[in-house]
């Protein structure tokens, strides 16, 4: 499915803070020696990240990555790097949950720390990019079922 954006949709979606929240992550910094590692790709467009875990008492305490990702993808990695640590898995499954309904055109606030995921509002018109954005929440989700 190919979508066609003018030039003030480019502008809208990519803002000046997704490309900040990107910038964040276009160095790859893993893990020594994680407790597990992940790798998730977006069927849609090809995008791809791994990440590395570490927790304890049920909660991130570290986070590596690698990322090849579109720049949304790697936005939502950049974000996540920030504020998952010292989350439990059910903190991010419910803001990566709150994120797909707002990309599917729900009103959302995002219970702190996760309020930086409103900028992602403006994809909500370009389906084939939220694989991309949902892949650190997925990545996540898996790192937490592997772990136990």
């Amino acid at each position: 499915m190919t979508v066609a954006m003018n030039e003030a949709e480019l502008a809208a979606l990519y803002r000046p803070r997704i490309r900040e929240l990107a910038a964040r992550v276009r160095s790859d910094r893993r893990l020594k020696d994680p407790e597990v590692t992940v790798s998730r790709r977006s069927q849609v467009c090809g995008s791809m990240i791994t990440l590395d875990l570490m927790r304890e008492q049920g909660r991130i305490t570290a986070l590596g990555w690698r990322s090849r990702a579109c720049t949304l993808g790697m936005a939502s990695l950049g974000l996540v790097t920030e504020v998952a640590v010292g989350q439990c898995r059910a903190e991010v499954a419910a803001a990566g949950a709150a994120l797909w309904d707002l990309l599917q055109g729900q009103e959302q606030i995002f219970a702190a720390p996760w309020e930086e995921l409103s900028v992602f509002s403006a994809a909500r018109g370009f389906p084939p990019r939220f694989g991309s954005i949902m892949l650190p929440f997925a990545a996540i989700d898996e790192g937490f079922r592997q772990m136990g």
